[in-house]
């Protein structure tokens, strides 16, 4: 049996040997596989053992192992194996779904020119995946949203485009903010005029 699984938070999973038992006490065990790994037993975390009397000749028997979650367990295996005498053995593998969400992460030229495209990413590594939304300071309205990675596009940008642009993730009950300014780079003309002793020179923004 397995709770909803949180990053940062004491998570305990509970295994049962299967039936109503009598006679030996049987074994239980617990491993884990990350991704490509093979099995191993799981160290620095709590193990009990429990024995339920049902009746005077049952009982039932199960374990429980209480860990503290983390990114790093969503996606791994784990299994419990239950081991009865005369080399009678049984097994369940989970898959752990853990919560958790990563730092905000901006990728993407913070100066561009005018007449040239703004292309920036935001993603935030989470699960669930987080809700990924764009806007200006200023501007009252979403510029772009996604799940997960939301990229804003302005094509053919002008001067009125520079400023603070802020990406928020909205994870859960969580909230994540980052902001980058963003500079934009003025077109000149130049045009010379010659004068009998020195040259003029004129730039002209366009």
């Amino acid at each position: 049996m397995i709770p909803p699984l949180t990053e940062g938070q004491q998570s305990t999973l509970s295994c049962t040997a299967p039936g109503l038992c009598s006679g030996s006490v049987p074994e239980i065990s617990w491993t884990w596989r990350g991704a490509g790994e093979k099995d191993s037993h799981i160290t620095g975390n709590i193990t009990a053992f429990r024995t339920e009397n049902l009746t005077a000749v049952t009982q039932r028997h199960s374990s429980t192992l209480t860990f503290n979650s983390s990114a790093e367990h969503h996606g791994t295996n784990v299994s419990c194996k239950v081991s009865f005498t005369n080399n009678i053995t049984t097994e369940e593998t989970v898959t752990l779904n853990v919560a958790y969400v990563k730092e905000v992460k901006i990728t993407g030229d913070t100066s561009v020119k005018e007449g040239e495209t703004l292309n920036l990413s935001c993603s935030v590594e989470s699960f669930p995946p987080s809700l990924i939304t764009w806007t200006k300071l200023g501007f009252n309205r979403t510029l772009n949203n996604d799940t997960g990675t939301a990229t804003l596009v302005i094509p053919n940008v002008t001067a009125e485009y520079f400023g603070q642009y802020i990406c928020t993730a909205k994870h859960q009950n969580n909230t994540l903010m980052k902001e980058v300014n963003i500079t934009v780079i003025c077109k000149y003309t130049v045009k010379l005029f010659l004068h009998r002793r020195f040259v003029v020179v004129f730039f002209i923004m366009g």
